[in-house]
């Protein structure tokens, strides 16, 4: 469901107001840009001479990115499916807080947390142990400016019409996304081909059958890697996922993996032990994910977003500045003199309308990766 606005000119506060923009002038634009796209010759031709000899380009850009905005927030993203989403205040490398279980006082006392994590016991009358909050740079993590800028020049202008003009915002908003998931997938995958210790170390599965370390993708393999995950620790205590897990493979190799996934047991075997388990499939609660920064033969498995207490992946913001921006400079002039103005009058021609999109965002892996195993497929 699209979401609605008390202000539909400032988009409730996201969209900034510059300098030469108005309402009355963007809607000028927006009954220009209706008429060219229905064929109007008249309107084709006033509206490329206001775009390059007045303040029409900057109610152009506030236009576009009224219809860029809505569009961007509700576009698809693959990166959702494995990735939350934590805003940062600052280009610090981002934090995770927690209690330190390990920490010793002055007087003898040390884990003040229990092994499994609860509260201490506090006996009548005895004083409360203290337990302080120490932090966890993400690795890598830290959000960075992106942006790039193009010219519109007046040659392409008489060339092209006004073509670059109408697939601005769909431009823009295809740019945009692709960073995102630039920023999630690239993080990620960076990461666990950097660390062995997120790796496939393979081992028994209740099948019988041994699972080699870095094995190709398969059922024994994605069961394994299940199993190996649940065996590790963060901060002492079990990993724990209720909420299922996302396998990522590469493009093309989805109908395969599903196809593996939707497979179910028939019996086990312990020795001359033999148990009809027909039709129990335990990869029931296991999603899919292509990408194309997933290559070869590898493959990830990981948790879905909220399938454990701790963060594992997360894309980060920057507070303030969640959504991509858009400026135009085409060194437009201002008219001297306080008297009132047309819409689009007073001001000087320019051969380039430059263009620049700046966006914010990183991403975050938590906790050394071990809620995280990854297998090159190699078998090796």
């Amino acid at each position: 469901m699209a979401r609605e606005y008390k202000d539909n000119f400032t988009l409730d506060g996201r969209l900034k107001v510059v300098p030469g923009v108005s309402k009355a002038k963007v809607a000028a634009v927006a009954e220009m840009t209706e008429r060219h796209l229905q064929g109007d010759r008249v309107a084709s031709a006033t509206l490329h001479e206001a775009l390059t000899t007045s303040d029409a380009i900057f109610n152009a850009a506030h236009l576009a990115t009224l219809n860029f905005l809505p569009n961007y927030d509700e576009a698809p993203r693959e990166w959702r499916s494995v990735a939350g989403t934590r805003a940062v205040p600052d280009f610090r490398p981002a934090t995770l807080y927690s209690l330190n279980r390990s920490w010793t006082d002055g007087n003898g006392e040390s884990n003040v947390l229990s092994a499994n994590g609860g509260a201490p016991v506090i006996p009548e009358g005895a004083a409360y142990p203290y337990a302080y909050i120490s932090g966890q740079n993400a690795q890598g993590g830290a959000v960075t400016k992106k942006g790039l800028k193009t010219d519109w020049t007046l040659e392409a202008r008489i060339n092209d019409g006004l073509g670059a003009l109408d697939e601005l915002p769909r431009e823009l908003n295809e740019v945009a996304l692709d960073t995102e998931e630039e920023e999630v997938f690239g993080a990620l995958t960076s990461f666990v081909r950097a660390n062995s210790t997120t790796e496939l170390d393979g081992g028994l599965v209740p099948t019988g059958s041994t699972v080699l370390p870095n094995a190709p993708f398969s059922r024994d393999a994605l069961i394994r890697a299940i199993i190996e995950l649940s065996e590790r620790t963060i901060n002492g205590r079990k990993v724990r996922v209720s909420g299922g897990y996302n396998v990522i493979v590469p493009v093309g190799q989805g109908i395969f993996a599903q196809f593996i996934l939707n497979q179910t047991f028939a019996e086990v075997k312990d020795g001359n032990f033999v148990l009809n388990i027909e039709g129990y499939n335990p990869l029931a609660g296991v999603s899919v994910v292509e990408s194309d920064f997933v290559t070869g033969t590898e493959w990830i498995l990981i948790p879905k977003p909220g399938a454990t207490r701790r963060p594992v992946l997360d894309r980060l913001t920057l507070r303030g500045f969640e959504t991509p921006q858009l400026f135009v400079d085409n060194h437009v002039g201002v008219p001297i003199g306080a008297a009132s103005i047309a819409p689009f009058e007073g001001s000087f021609a320019a051969d380039a309308i430059t263009l620049k999109l700046r966006q914010f965002g990183g991403a975050a892996v938590w906790d050394q990766g071990q809620a995280i195993v990854y297998s090159t497929g190699a078998g090796s």
